[in-house]
Parts: C-alpha cells; sequence; structure tokens
C-alpha cells in the first residue's frame, strides 16, 4: 500500500487545494501575506507530515502523525482568526480539519 491508498492522507491533499481557494477567492486574505501563508504552510504540514512519516518505522509514523494532527488544529485556530479579522464563513473548513485531526489521532492510535 503506498501513502496515496491512504484516506487521512487523500483528505490532506483535498484540504489544501480548499484553503488556497479559500484564499484565492477572498482579496484580503489574500492581500494579508503573513496570515494566508501560514495558513497555507501549515495545510500542508499536515500532508507532508502522513507522507513523509509513512516510510519511516511505525514508532516515527506515529510521531509524524502526532505532528500532522497538530498542524490540523493550528489550521483550526487559523481559521478562527480568519472568521474574525475578515467575517469570512470558515465553519465548514473548521469542521472538516476537526474531523481530519480526529481520524488521524485515531490512525496513530493503531501503532
Amino acid at each position: 500500500m503506498a501513502v496515496e491508498d491512504l484516506k487521512i492522507y487523500q483528505k490532506a491533499i483535498e484540504l489544501v487545494g480548499k484553503i488556497y481557494e479559500l484564499i484565492k477567492n477572498n482579496k484580503a486574505l489574500y492581500n494579508d501575506f503573513s496570515l494566508s501563508d501560514q495558513i497555507k504552510r501549515a495545510s500542508i504540514s499536515v500532508a507532508t507530515n502522513i507522507s513523509e512519516g509513512y516510510c519511516r518505522s511505525k514508532k516515527y509514523f506515529k510521531n509524524y502523525l502526532k505532528i500532522a494532527s497538530g498542524s490540523a488544529n493550528e489550521v483550526i485556530t487559523l481559521l478562527l482568526i480568519i472568521e474574525k479579522v475578515y467575517k469570512i464563513d470558515t465553519n465548514f473548513l473548521q469542521k472538516e480539519y476537526q474531523i481530519l485531526a480526529k481520524q488521524i489521532s485515531s490512525f496513530a492510535s493503531t501503532f
């Protein structure tokens, strides 16, 4: 099985696209280079940590999954900030990242 077969990896990649779309569709957020860069990097971190950890030992993979889950929670916080500052409804993405963070943690507990 390849990392691309993992549902958590597939979802993480899908959500990166949604984060980029959110930024692209909101000019004020797009122009907030610091915040938009931070949320892009955090969302990318979820997928890349799953990917990087996948080819490591089970012990290391579990650690990478914990980092990925932490990055998912970082994205949730950044989405809350975006909602407060720019009055953009990010509730749907927050829920998607909450689910993903739980799925990653659940998957990590199998090791």
